[in-house]
C-alpha cells in the first residue's frame, strides 16, 4: 500500500478545523496533498505561509484542473457543502465533510443521493471519532458489560465567538462568519454542538422515536443565533440528553460523555480514558483504550485508507448514520420553533 497515495486536495477554508485537517493530511502516508482552494485572498495568503509548498487556488476548478486530486476534503460552510460535493461528483472524486453534514436534511439528502448517484464516496469527519476511548465505550456497551442503555448523555462546547472575532484576523473572520449565520449554519451553538450528541446518540441508542428541543441567545447579544441548547431524543426505553454551548468557561470541569444501562454506567473522561462503574462495584474501574492503528488516527488517514482499500465508511462518519443525525437535528430546530415533541420520521415529500 506504501507506494500508492490518493491525491488529495482541499476546497474551501471557511471552518476552523482546517488548520487541524490539513496537518493531518501531511502526515498521512497514505495522501499526497495536491492544494486548497480558498476564494478568500488573506486566508490563501494565510494557508500558503502556514503550510511551505502547499499550492492554493483561487477556485475549486483550478484545483481540479492542476492538482487533478482524486478525493477532497471539504472545509465549506453547511449550506455551499452541497455544491461542492456535486462539482466533486460530476468528476468522479470522493469527498469527506468536516461535521455536521449539511445545514438541513434536504441539503445532507442531497448530497447523499448525488453522492450515490455518481458512484463516489462521501464521508462526513467527526472529530470525536479519532478519540479511542470513543471506542472502547461503544465496545463495551457491545460486550453487554452494563446491561441494556436507556440514556446517553453528552456535553460539547466551548467558549464560542469572540466579539471582536472579525478583526482576529482571516481564520476567525471567516471561520466565525459563517457559523453565527443561520442561514449557512443551519443554526448556531445547537447544530455546532448539539450535533456531536445527536450522531453519538444514533450510533449507541439508534434513531430516536421523538424529540424534544430548547435553545436561546442566553449571554451574548451581539449575534441573532442561539448561543446554547439542548436536545432531548425519546426512544421506546430510554432518551438521550445533547448540550451544545457557547458559552463554556475556558477550563471547563465536565465528564463529554455518559452512556447508562440497566447493570451499570460508562464514562468517557478523556480521549483515551474510560470509568466502568457496575453493580457490586465499590469503586469504577479506570480502563484505558489501546491507541487507534495509524489510519483511524485522523479523518483524513481514515479517509484516503477506506478508499485505497475498498472498504465502507463505518460508524459515525458514514452518511447513513450523519444523515440521521441531521434529522434528529431537523426535528429539534422544528421542536424549537412550535415549542413542542417533534415525531420522527420527518415526512418528507415522498409521503
Amino acid at each position: 500500500m506504501a507506494d500508492r497515495r490518493i491525491r488529495l486536495g482541499f476546497v474551501s477554508a471557511a471552518h476552523l478545523h482546517l488548520r487541524g485537517l490539513l496537518r493531518n493530511a501531511y502526515e498521512c502516508a497514505e495522501a499526497e496533498v495536491v492544494g486548497l482552494a480558498e476564494p478568500d485572498d488573506e486566508l490563501r495568503e494565510f494557508f500558503a505561509r502556514e503550510f511551505s509548498g502547499l499550492a492554493v487556488y483561487r477556485t475549486a476548478e483550478e484545483l481540479y484542473e492542476r492538482g487533478r486530486p482524486e478525493a477532497i476534503v471539504t472545509c465549506a460552510d453547511n449550506r455551499a457543502c452541497a455544491d461542492v460535493v456535486a462539482e466533486a461528483a460530476a468528476r468522479g472524486v470522493h469527498v469527506m465533510k468536516e461535521k455536521p453534514m449539511a445545514a438541513d436534511l434536504e441539503l445532507a439528502d442531497r448530497m447523499a443521493t448525488t453522492a450515490a448517484r455518481a458512484g463516489i464516496r462521501l464521508m462526513v469527519n467527526w472529530p470525536t471519532n479519532w478519540q479511542p476511548a470513543i471506542h472502547l465505550a461503544k465496545r463495551l456497551v457491545e460486550e453487554g458489560r452494563i446491561g441494556p442503555v436507556w440514556q446517553v448523555h453528552n456535553r460539547a462546547g466551548h467558549g464560542g465567538p469572540p466579539k471582536d472575532y472579525a478583526q482576529r484576523g482571516p481564520i476567525s473572520r471567516v471561520g466565525w462568519g459563517w457559523l453565527i449565520d443561520r442561514e449557512r449554519n443551519g443554526g448556531g451553538a445547537y447544530i455546532d454542538f448539539c450535533s456531536y450528541g445527536a450522531v453519538l446518540s444514533r450510533w449507541i441508542m439508534g434513531q430516536p422515536s421523538r424529540v424534544v428541543a430548547l435553545g436561546g441567545r442566553y449571554s451574548k447579544d451581539f449575534f441573532t443565533v442561539e448561543d446554547n441548547a439542548i436536545l432531548i431524543l425519546g426512544y421506546p426505553r430510554g432518551h438521550a440528553i445533547c448540550e451544545g454551548t457557547w458559552t463554556q468557561p475556558a477550563t471547563p470541569v465536565r465528564t463529554p460523555l455518559m452512556i447508562y444501562g440497566t447493570e451499570g454506567a460508562i464514562a468517557v473522561t478523556g480521549a483515551a480514558e474510560v470509568s466502568l462503574a457496575t453493580r457490586g462495584m465499590t469503586e469504577p474501574e479506570i480502563l484505558t483504550a489501546e491507541p487507534l492503528p495509524d489510519e483511524r488516527k485522523s479523518g483524513p488517514a481514515y479517509f484516503v485508507h477506506q478508499i485505497l482499500t475498498e472498504q465502507p465508511f463505518e460508524g459515525i462518519v458514514s452518511v447513513e448514520i450523519a444523515r440521521d443525525a441531521q434529522e434528529i437535528l431537523e426535528a429539534g430546530l422544528i421542536s424549537m420553533a412550535a415549542g413542542e415533541e417533534v415525531g420522527l420520521p420527518l415526512k418528507s415529500f415522498l409521503d
